[in-house]
């Protein structure tokens, strides 16, 4: 791995129906490189995560979504399971995708505690903060958590929520992914002085001594 990332196809992992979803191959190359030995993931979505923890041979790693399949987790109030050297995350951008309620990604109604059916933008990096430090207390002393997040322009401002949330354990490495297919990239803009984000980034925090 470097310091670009760039995955045009998604792989063989996961519902390619589940709109926001990661490529399989950051996980599993995340997974190859760290090489952990209990892997844990949050925001598991359409089981991305699950398929290629599975390939890999990671038989008891521990899954985590609000949706049926993965137990219907609450992040939020839920207690996570404490003991993962390496959790990767892939929260909501904001509300940029819907994730629950009929025609958007999963369920019938909207829950109460998705991430991505807050609308007040602090209140969404409030909740974001709080999952993120429960993520952090579960990790094994020198674990490590990846965290892919993206910046979004609502209303002409500018959102960076990797400056706007908390930062937990020392930063190991900033990645830069690039996006493939976004809505924006077919898209025409008459303002020939708007850039769009064509990026996500990946942090990876270490649960050193200084935060034991």
């Amino acid at each position: 791995m470097n310091s670009v990332l760039s995955y045009p196809f998604r792989g063989p992992y996961g519902d390619a129906k589940y709109r926001g979803n990661c490529s399989g191959y950051i996980i599993k190359d995340l997974l190859e490189h760290y090489r952990p030995k209990n892997f844990l993931e949050c925001f598991a979505g359409s089981g991305t995560g699950y398929d290629v923890a599975r390939e890999l041979g990671y038989e008891n790693s521990i899954h985590l979504d609000l949706n049926d399949r993965f137990g219907q987790f609450n992040l939020l109030t839920d207690t996570i399971p404490a003991g993962a050297d390496f959790v990767f995350s892939h929260p909501p951008y904001w509300n940029i995708v819907k994730y629950s309620g009929i025609k958007n990604v999963w369920g019938n109604q909207p829950h109460k505690d998705d991430l991505s059916h807050i609308n007040d933008y602090s209140e969404f990096v409030d909740k974001l903060n709080l999952i993120n430090k429960k993520i952090f207390k579960s990790i094994q002393s020198y674990g490590r958590h990846a965290i892919l997040i993206g910046d979004i322009r609502r209303n002409g401002k500018y959102y960076s929520i990797i400056k706007d949330m908390k930062w937990y354990g020392d930063l190991e490495a900033h990645l830069i992914k690039i996006q493939h297919n976004t809505l924006s990239q077919n898209k025409r803009y008459s303002n020939n002085n708007f850039i769009p984000i064509a990026h996500e980034h990946l942090l990876v925090f270490r649960k050193t001594p200084d935060y034991l």
